[in-house]
């Protein structure tokens, strides 16, 4: 039982870090999309791809905290 329990956890560390990193990725890329200077864009297009950015990030950001509560939660079940 809690060998299957920690296979699951194990699985779930994966998910959530390949999830934040990838959120990590395009915020970064979204943002250099702003701060490439284009004449093309508008206020409302600027402003959404900074939400989105600010979204993206919050999201890597919470998904890196459940790693972590999911780690913590890990090394209890080995000891």
């Amino acid at each position: 039982m809690d060998f299957e329990k920690a296979k699951q956890l194990q699985n779930k560390i994966t998910d959530y870090s390949r999830f934040a990193f990838i959120l990590l990725a395009v915020s970064v890329f979204l943002y250099i999309g702003v701060l490439l200077p284009n004449g093309d864009k508008t206020m409302i297009q600027m402003y959404t791809i900074m939400g989105t950015t600010v979204l993206f990030l919050g999201l890597s950001f919470t998904f890196f905290r459940i790693v972590n509560k999911y780690k913590k939660e890990l090394n209890e079940l080995e000891q």
